[in-house]
């Protein structure tokens, strides 16, 4: 009895030995290559600013001149002369899309100590966002806010875009 316990312990012993060689036998290697790109820094000019164009007050209101160039004038206010969007180029890696967003959601235009708000910003994309020969360009645009005894005068204010490899 005590020489089956020994061969039955040796046999699970080589049994055990033989399952290690054969996992041994079937391990296997592979290599792969890592790679990076490395992009241009992106860079966006401003070449034309929003214009709202002339506004004579009737009542509160709003003008919105879309990204997209269209325009609407509340009833409350007679919307005449040049309305356009703001303009801007962008140049970075041909070929990588990229997005643009106005930083801020409202923007104070002054004249003197009188304010009305820009808000409701829109961006639109003529030719896309991807950078076609390295460029591209896109409009914004926006909701002006008048108030029902506006003060007559030319306002102004700055707003930032941001853009960003996607």
């Amino acid at each position: 009895m005590r020489n089956s316990i020994r061969f039955a312990a040796m046999g699970a012993a080589l049994a055990t030995a033989v399952s290690f060689g054969s996992a041994a036998n079937a391990a296997a290697t592979a290599s792969a290559t890592a790679t990076a790109e490395i992009l241009s820094t992106l860079t966006v000019t401003n070449t034309r600013g929003l214009d709202f164009g002339q506004v004579a007050v009737n009542g509160a209101g709003t003008l919105r001149v879309a990204g997209d160039g269209s325009i609407t004038c509340s009833a409350n206010l007679v919307c005449t002369g040049t309305r356009q969007t703001a303009a801007f180029n962008v140049t970075g890696t041909s070929g990588v899309a990229y997005s643009a967003v106005v930083t801020t959601a409202s923007v104070p235009l002054s004249s003197g100590a009188n304010t009305m708000t820009l808000n409701n910003f829109s961006v639109y994309f003529p030719d896309g966002t991807t950078l076609v020969a390295g460029a591209s360009s896109f409009n914004v645009g926006g909701t002006l806010n008048v108030g029902a005894s506006q003060a007559a005068g030319l306002y102004s204010g700055n707003f930032t875009v941001s853009v960003e490899y996607q």
